[in-house]
């Protein structure tokens, strides 16, 4: 990649060292049109985008085309002149990496004072793998397996606490959407206590087709929900399991519980109704490890 993009990266672990980028302004000294403007922008920037991004023209381009399974996402603003963004826009479209306008006060919002030229690129930490790749990741069968689908899951502590408890369950990997999902950013990282660095994380597009996708790969699938008649425990887990956890709030579409083998519950009392999505996973996944890891 072209040292270029190097200097305009910020986020966790990286050093910010854009000679574009002004001294930070106390709050206090702004006028109160520039702090509606700063306001307005952060309103307007595209929900749980995190610190870890890459800015400008060149900067995007270059990642985009050396490093595409780093880039998680491109936020471009809707004043970006057509040529500008033909490049752009074709590489986002080959990589299958959602390009998300906006308008420009929400990027000026995310850049933070630096010459983003109209456009942004969140990285992951480390590379996602392909949806190809899945199947190679897994234990040969007869041996028992264990990976794990999220359904749009977007709180990125959630996220972080999800792959942290499938790490410590033994799960060969944890796959998840990259369009209206918690992304694999710096706050992921350390949620889940640097496990977001060890598993292997899968890119995925439609989540009901990634669903018959790993069952031909040989796993049964397994959607955990709430509102399900049947429990976990009422039959075991098989060996070979993929388990399918919705978003907060939502659940699991009705197209990826019908792609589903089965739905599944987890029993609970008291007035709450429903776990946690990070909590009910870590439940079915530790189920799963109790009857097929531990045996004598």
């Amino acid at each position: 990649m072209a040292d270029t993009t190097h200097g305009r990266f910020k986020g966790q672990g990286r050093r910010e060292h854009s000679p574009t980028r002004p001294a930070r302004r106390d709050a206090g000294r702004l006028s109160a049109g520039a702090r509606r403007e700063r306001d307005a922008g952060r309103a307007d920037a595209p929900k749980g985008t995190p610190g870890d991004i890459c800015w400008g023209r060149n900067p995007v381009t270059n990642l985009l085309e050396d490093e595409p399974s780093r880039c998680l996402k491109v936020i471009a603003s809707k004043t970006m002149q057509a040529g500008q963004m033909d490049r752009i826009a074709a590489l986002c479209r080959a990589a299958g990496i959602p390009l998300q306008r906006v308008e420009q006060r929400a990027v000026n919002a995310l850049a933070d004072g630096a010459n983003h030229q109209g456009v942004i690129a969140v990285i992951a930490p480390k590379p996602m793998m392909d949806m190809a790749d899945a199947p190679g990741l897994l234990p040969k069968t007869p041996s028992r397996a264990l990976a794990v689908l999220l359904d749009h899951v977007q709180d990125p502590h959630n996220l972080g606490a999800m792959i942290r408890s499938a790490e410590a369950a033994s799960a060969s990997f944890l796959a998840l959407p990259l369009r209206r999902s918690s992304l694999p950013t710096g706050t992921v990282v350390k949620t889940s206590a640097g496990a977001s660095m060890r598993l292997p994380l899968v890119a995925t597009g439609n989540t009901a087709s990634a669903v018959k996708e790993f069952q031909e790969a040989g796993l049964w699938a397994v959607a955990l929900d709430a509102g399900a008649t049947k429990s976990i425990y009422s039959a075991q887990l098989p060996p070979r399991t993929l388990l399918v956890v919705g978003s907060e709030g939502k659940g699991v579409g009705r197209a990826v519980a019908s792609a589903c083998d089965e739905t599944l519950g987890i029993p609970i009392s008291g007035g709450t109704g429903s776990l946690n999505a990070s909590v009910a996973l870590a439940v079915a996944m530790f189920e799963w490890f109790r009857v097929n890891c531990t045996r004598a």
